[in-house]
């Protein structure tokens, strides 16, 4: 996936020494920001990062010096023994797997009592330790990316009970619903200008394999829920060096349909659009994009379905995951990102960020007098920075006041609020909105919170906020120690309930503070 594709936004936050993550995946198109039920786990954990786990009992937070244990029923933060590189909570809440930085091992914590009740370290191939951490939903298999493979671990014992090769570092992993199986994506191999990756079905209880090398590039493969048939597209892909005149890679990041059947996955076809993609809950439509610019005119099976050149650039491509027919929308010649909204119907859209793909991209932003830095047309409406694309009627609406933005956001299980952060310059946070879905209106809620999480209730959210630091003053020295609560609330304004953390250890001695945040 290509670097200078991701939004400026986030390259400031990732050049930041300590940043609100946002994801990796590019900013335009489908949005992987969303945090409502409860993170991705696994995920490298950067400062400032939370992940609740699927209970709702506990929250883990990463600080520059320590990892949190945040008790949510208990109303307590512990530091873990030590800080942890990524985690993982069972879907019991009873215990968390903590996977140490720099190759040093597998923790896994009683989370009650913080009891470590085993420890092991796997032999890595390489001091960087683990590509990719994930546990299945029953609490059995505890897997963890190698350089070329994959190793799989009892999660009760730490015994590590064999390896399977990927052939390259494996990038993405999916459970297979219903079976105790993993989808395992590696990394994009060229081959005369032609990409493959392979994608490795793992058979989590006798450790069998099966692979098929699909015609695209690495990218999350999302699988319906019947397991019957898995979806895989970048947002963007190219090769590292030129194509020939005669030998050229003409439709760099379609939708691959990948089917899954008892002899293992088999590649279907690839349709003429770009992801990554995304479904509703039932997944009774997946949806991706369509560049004007970047597409194979042979995978349209009716020629006539292909969309004007002279019309606009990009389109919302609607798929029927079984008959895989797709229905094409216009949108305009910038991207925005895109979420699909928990009611299925629509797309939440926001164009403070938008991409050109494979050129700079533009940072739309508005100050109090009202006046936007960029001219942004999306579906025909100039200068609407935020609203909603319903799938049935294929009409945007624009939303009224302040323009949101889905830098980090969760969803109400009511489906009628969206609560997100714009993330400030320098990455540390960012500004808190409400976004009322039936209303069409977004709100700046006048609060700033590092990160925000949503309990499994569906309306609890869980916001970050940093305090100021505490100077403790000795004999011998001034100490300075950071802090931060997480605040418990219904409507982002008012804490029903908080829960307040103080390093042990200082971030600063001497006469005086001049950095009062964990950065």
């Amino acid at each position: 996936m290509s670097k200078r594709f991701l939004s400026l936004v986030s390259l400031g936050l990732l050049a930041a020494a300590c940043s609100l993550p946002t994801s990796s995946d590019v900013q335009g198109g489908a949005n992987t920001n969303e945090r409502t039920k409860g993170g991705s786990e696994g995920e490298t954990l950067l400062t400032g990062a939370m992940i609740v786990s699927p209970g709702g009992r506990y929250v883990l937070a990463q600080r520059n010096q320590t990892s949190v244990l945040v008790d949510v029923q208990s109303k307590n933060a512990r530091e873990l023994p030590q800080q942890v590189e990524r985690f993982v909570f069972s879907k019991t809440g009873e215990f968390g797997l903590a996977v140490l930085p720099n190759a040093r091992g597998v923790i896994r914590y009683e989370l009650a009592s913080l009891k470590e009740t085993f420890r092991v370290s796997p032999a890595f191939k390489s001091t960087a330790g683990a590509s990719l951490a994930r546990l299945t939903d029953d609490g059995a298999h505890f897997v963890i990316g190698d350089v070329d493979r994959v190793l799989v671990l009892d999660a009760k014992t730490g015994n590590v009970r064999g390896s399977v090769a990927v052939g390259s570092q494996p990038a993405e992993l999916t459970f297979v619903p219903g079976r105790a199986h993993a989808l395992v994506v590696g990394q994009t191999a060229w081959n005369n200008h032609l990409p493959e990756t392979a994608v490795v079905d793992v058979d989590l209880t006798t450790l069998a394999s099966a692979r098929v090398n699909v015609p695209n590039c690495t990218a999350p493969i999302f699988v319906l829920p019947d397991a019957s048939r898995g979806f895989l597209s970048p947002t963007f892909c190219e090769e590292g060096r030129a194509s020939t005149g005669t030998q050229t890679w003409t439709n760099p990041d379609p939708v691959s349909v990948v089917d899954l059947g008892e002899a293992g996955p088999k590649f279907v076809k690839n349709l003429p659009g770009f992801g990554p993609v995304v479904a509703d809950e039932q997944a009774t439509r997946i949806v991706a994009y369509l560049d004007m610019k970047r597409i194979d005119e042979s995978m349209f099976d009716d020629k006539s379905r292909i969309p004007e050149k002279s019309g606009p650039r990009y389109h919302i491509m609607t798929i029927d995951p079984k008959s895989l027919a797709f229905d094409l929308a216009p949108i305009g010649d910038v991207l925005p990102r895109f979420a699909m909204a928990k009611n299925g119907k629509s797309l939440l859209v926001d164009a403070t960020v938008q991409n050109l793909r494979g050129e700079a991209s533009l940072k739309a932003t508005i100050d109090s007098s009202g006046k936007i830095t960029v001219r942004v047309s999306v579906f025909g409406a100039v200068d609407s920075l935020f609203g909603s694309f319903d799938l049935d009627t294929k009409k945007y609406t624009a939303f009224a006041g302040s323009p949101a933005t889905l830098d980090r956001f969760v969803q109400t299980a009511d489906t009628k609020r969206v609560f997100s952060l714009a993330t400030s310059a320098d990455g540390m946070g960012g500004d808190l909105f409400r976004i009322d879905l039936d209303g069409h209106v977004s709100t700046n809620l006048g609060k700033n919170v590092r990160d925000l999480g949503l309990l499994p209730d569906g309306s609890t959210l869980v916001l970050r906020e940093r305090l100021p630091a505490v100077k403790i003053t000795t004999s011998a020295r001034v100490e300075w120690y950071r802090r931060e609560r997480y605040c418990l609330s219904l409507d982002g304004v008012t804490c029903t309930s908080s829960i307040e953390f103080q390093d042990t250890a200082p971030f600063q001695t001497g006469p005086t503070c001049t950095d009062y945040h964990d950065c």
